[in-house]
């Protein structure tokens, strides 16, 4: 399987800026567990990626309403929809969003298939709000030329980020593989390989006489999770001046490895709308949306690793290398990285509804991109327990970093992918209708337009330039039917299917990546009086996500052009099962 990182071009800045060492080998590290001190390519892509939401009636319907309105999801959909309201309206619709992490499989690349890991806890649900919102039908004339205007003041959940998952893979020991790969070797080369080639050492040096001295936060945040794995044991120094070498410490070359992961999303995207629709002669439909949406995600993960040393049903002491007992050992050590991002995007929205004939209607939507400015903080932190046998003590405690945000003028700004629906839907008299969509989004347009500085910041064109080579457009079909028994009573049934996002689904990315995603929908309705409505739908999203790595590395050795694999944790695999309840009331005036 081929690395896709997103600190390959990293490595490749540092190569072509000439300040990494001409004498040391060049790594570049990724998985799970790096790089969350900053944005990625990754994060543009999910924040980019709507979903299926708005009223009842629209969800049950598979959001195929390109071509249907008199609906206020119309206004994030096609707001020449707003142009049907003959009457006004004002609905609410709460939201019941329920994950569940259906597997996470290790695949082997050796050729012995795949194998399922334990699964934690894997459950995330929340309450939500999905829409609220007015139209206003403002004019009225069946004699001109424009029939009717209607405003629209609104809100729609587009996106909603809560999941939540976590496993656990055992790896035993055994002699003939030799040392079990830990986390923990990859800090001792991150720090080994330094800042532009020059290692990053404790303060005190070899005049201090103690190479293991204090290591502050003074440095670039990308250093900042070594950082923590030097303070909790799992790293430390050895020899001095020149000779210091960056090696694993509290954790023996014989010991069995639990490696976990448990990862978690929570927040959303909602949408703030303005529009406005108007009704040529019942046969044309215009309308315009102004859009500003609200965005809160916060991201959570922790990589962990248990320690066991088992032997003949007596646990045994760690041992270095050589086979020495080391002074002390880990029974386990937890990383945790968390980021919060916040912040708005603006966009416009324009649309056209047309019915050649009294039962056809044809639709046409056009959303700009989203100009999104982003405030983001991180922050991480280490807990572990440490047997010390010269001492015959255990210390149990943690370790965090400073806070860090990026924000005011050092905020991030991209823009989300240019889209383009199509809709067609076909009525039958006042029983049935039946809709069908199709969508195409940009996502090889997502473009960066602004990133906070620093020394491991890539620039907004280095940005763009992964961008291309890492998306491409995908394409959604929504369909939707809706059938009427009796003129109080309906039925609604849809479903839909995004292609993936990604240039290429068999490779290990960073981080898990939704790729190809679809859905089933079923829903009722019922008129509670003249004026009064009940909606209620329900969803089921299965969503699936690229393989990744928790870690890994590839070193380019001194002296050659061409990247070697060096230690990595496997490729793990994700998919998701997501359900959505929804219950919306209106009322007609």
């Amino acid at each position: 399987m081929k690395k896709h990182t997103f600190f390959a071009l990293l490595a490749a800045v540092l190569l072509l800026s000439g300040r990494a060492s001409a004498q040391n080998d060049v790594y570049q590290f990724g998985g799970l567990a790096f790089g969350h001190d900053l944005m990625s390519v990754w994060d543009f892509g999910t924040m980019s990626r709507t979903q299926n939401f708005g009223t009842s009636r629209v969800m049950s319907m598979g959001g195929a309403f390109t071509s249907l309105g008199a609906d206020l999801s119309s206004m994030s959909i096609n707001p020449a929809g707003m142009g049907m309201y003959r009457s006004g309206e004002i609905s609410i619709t709460p939201l019941i969003s329920m994950n569940r992490a259906d597997r996470t499989q290790q695949i082997f690349d050796d050729g012995h298939g795949t194998t399922d890991n334990g699964l934690g806890s894997n459950h995330r649900n929340r309450f939500a709000l999905g829409n609220v919102g007015v139209a206003m039908n403002v004019y009225q004339s069946p004699r001109s030329t424009f029939s009717s205007v209607t405003l629209g003041f609104g809100m729609n959940r587009i996106a909603d980020f809560n999941r939540h998952f976590s496993f656990s893979t055992p790896l035993d020991y055994k002699p003939e593989w030799g040392a079990i790969p830990s986390i923990a070797d990859l800090y001792a080369h991150q720090m080994q390989y330094g800042e532009y080639g020059h290692p990053v050492f404790p303060d005190h040096g070899e005049g201090a006489g103690n190479p293991n001295g204090p290591l502050g936060y003074n440095g670039t945040s990308y250093f900042w999770p070594a950082v923590l794995a030097y303070k909790g044991a799992m790293t430390h120094v050895t020899g001095m001046g020149k000779d210091r070498l960056w090696e694993r410490d509290a954790i023996g070359d014989n010991a069995s490895i639990r490696r976990g992961a448990d990862v978690s999303n929570s927040g959303s995207i909602n949408e703030f709308t303005i529009s406005v629709g108007t009704n040529i002669k019942n046969i044309v439909y215009l309308g315009a949306s102004f859009g500003i949406q609200s965005v809160s995600r916060s991201t959570t993960v922790i990589y962990s690793e248990d320690y066991s040393y088992p032997g003949n049903g007596t646990p045994q002491t760690a041992l270095d290398a050589s086979g020495r007992p080391l002074p002390a050992q880990l029974e386990y050590a937890d990383l945790w990285q968390r980021s919060e991002v916040s912040g708005a995007g603006v966009n416009l929205k324009l649309g056209v509804i047309v019915r050649p004939t009294k039962n056809l209607r044809l639709g046409i939507a056009f959303h700009t991109p989203t100009y999104y400015t982003l405030d983001r903080g991180y922050q991480a932190g280490i807990d572990y327990k440490l047997l010390s046998h010269q001492e015959q003590t255990v210390y149990e405690g943690g370790e965090y970093s400073p806070k860090m945000y990026d924000e005011a003028n050092f905020a991030w700004e991209f823009t989300s992918p240019t889209r383009l629906l199509f809709g067609m839907s076909y009525t039958f008299g006042r029983t049935a209708i039946l809709s069908a969509d199709y969508e195409r989004d940009w996502f090889k347009g997502i473009r960066v337009k602004n990133a906070p500085g620093g020394n491991f910041t890539i620039s907004p064109s280095g940005f763009n330039h992964r961008i291309r080579n890492t998306f491409r457009p995908t394409n959604t079909v929504r369909a939707g039917l809706e059938l009427k028994p009796t003129q109080r009573f309906a039925l609604r049934a849809g479903g839909g299917y995004t292609s993936s996002m990604l240039r290429d689904d068999q490779i290990a990315y960073d981080t898990p990546t939704p790729t190809d995603s679809w859905y089933f929908t079923l829903g009722a309705g019922v008129r509670l009086s003249s004026r009064l409505s009940l909606d209620m739908a329900y969803q089921q999203l299965t969503e699936n996500q690229s393989q990744y790595y928790l870690f890994y590395e590839d070193v380019l050795p001194h002296g050659s052009d061409k990247w070697q694999p060096g230690l990595d944790s496997g490729i793990y695999e994700t998919a998701f099962k997501r359900h959505f309840l929804s219950l919306t009331l209106s009322y007609r005036f």
